[in-house]
C-alpha cells in the first residue's frame, strides 16, 4: 500500500479497509500536541485527558463535511472542572483544562489505579460534542454522561447513543525524548466506524467483527512511535484485506487570541470595569488556551473605546 504521508506527525487522514463496510481515521500529533499541553504544565493525568480530547476533536472534526467548528468538552464535579478541545476546519486545534491544582495533587497523592483516574479527577458530569456551522446558523450539540475509564470510551458511548453508529477509538498520549533533546508530548489515535452494508459488501456486522478484531491488536507504542508512519501502521493492521489511506490534512495548533480582537474586547468594557482591570498603567489579558499574556496600554484602549 502506498503511503501518501510525507510527514508522520501533525496529520489526520481517513482510510478505508478494502471490500469491507468499515471506515476510519488516523491521527498523529507531535509538536502540535506538545504546544497545547506544555503551555500550562498540567499534571500528567490532566495532560492525558486533554490530549485525548484534542485527538478526538481532530479525528471527528476532520470527518465533517462542512466548514465550521467541532467542540469536544467534558464537564465534571471533580478537581478537573472541565476539559475542552476545539477543531476548526482548515485551521487546526486548540484546547485547555480548568483545574483545581491542589485538589488534583491531593487525588494523585493517593496513587489511585489508572482505570479510576478519570472518575476521581472529573467526577460526575457530562460529555458533549458541539457542531458550530458558522454565523447565522444553529448549533447542534449531543450530550452523554461521563461513563467509562477514558474519554475515548465516553466518546464511543456518544456515537452509540447519538448516532447509533458502532465506533471504536484507540488513543495513546505519552512523552518522547531523544538524547540531547527535551521531553515532548505526543499522541496518536485511530477511529473505526461501521457503515451500512450493501449487496456488494455483504453483511456489515461480519465486516465489523472481522476488522475490529484486527484493529484491537494495535498497541500504544505503535500509535506513539514518531518513526512509524500512519500508512505503515495501517498496513500492519489490515494487510490481510488491503487498506486505502486518503490524503492527509495537516493539523496545527491554532488560537484565536489575536491582539486586535482582544484589544476590542478590552475596550468594550465600561470605564469603571477597565479601571479595576488596570495594573501598573496597563491592562493584561491572559489567553486561557495558549496561556499567553497580552498587555494593552490605557491610552490605546481609550482610543479604541472612543471610536
Amino acid at each position: 500500500m502506498s503511503d501518501p504521508l510525507g510527514e508522520h506527525d501533525n496529520i489526520v487522514a481517513g482510510f478505508q479497509v478494502e471490500g469491507r463496510a468499515v471506515r476510519g481515521r488516523v491521527c498523529r500529533l507531535g509538536s502540535t500536541l506538545d504546544a497545547i499541553l506544555s503551555a500550562h504544565a498540567y499534571p500528567e493525568p490532566v495532560a492525558h485527558l486533554l490530549g485525548e480530547a484534542v485527538i478526538i476533536a481532530a479525528l471527528v472534526g476532520d470527518a465533517l463535511k462542512f466548514n465550521g467548528r467541532l467542540i469536544v468538552q467534558a464537564n465534571g464535579s471533580g478537581p478537573i472542572r472541565f476539559v475542552v478541545a476545539e477543531y476548526v476546519s482548515g485551521e487546526g486545534v486548540r484546547g485547555f483544562a480548568k483545574i483545581d491544582r491542589e485538589a488534583v495533587e491531593a487525588v494523585l497523592a493517593d496513587s489511585p489505579p489508572r482505570d479510576t483516574l478519570m472518575e476521581r479527577l472529573l467526577g460526575k458530569g457530562a460529555f458533549a460534542m458541539t457542531l458550530d456551522y458558522g454565523p447565522d446558523k444553529d448549533q447542534y450539540q449531543g450530550v452523554v454522561p461521563l461513563e467509562g475509564t477514558s474519554l475515548s470510551q465516553v466518546a464511543e458511548g456518544y456515537f452509540a447513543q447519538s448516532e447509533q453508529t458502532p465506533t471504536r477509538l484507540r488513543i495513546a498520549i505519552g512523552e518522547s525524548w531523544k538524547e540531547g533533546e527535551a521531553r515532548a508530548w505526543r499522541g496518536g489515535g485511530a477511529m473505526l466506524q461501521q457503515v451500512a452494508g450493501d449487496e456488494t459488501r455483504g453483511s456489515a456486522r461480519d465486516d465489523w467483527d472481522h476488522v475490529r478484531a484486527l484493529y484491537e491488536t494495535v498497541e500504544d507504542a505503535e500509535l506513539l512511535d514518531p518513526d512509524l508512519s500512519a500508512g505503515t501502521l495501517l498496513y500492519r493492521l489490515f494487510n490481510e484485506d488491503g487498506v486505502r489511506l486518503f490524503e492527509p490534512a495537516q493539523i496545527a495548533r491554532r488560537c484565536s487570541c489575536e491582539r486586535e480582537r482582544l484589544l476590542g474586547i478590552v475596550a468594550s468594557f465600561p470605564p469603571e470595569d477597565r479601571a479595576e482591570m488596570e495594573t501598573g498603567g496597563a491592562i493584561v489579558m491572559t489567553c486561557e488556551y495558549c496561556n499567553k499574556d497580552w498587555g494593552f496600554d490605557l491610552e490605546e484602549v481609550a482610543a479604541v473605546a472612543s471610536r
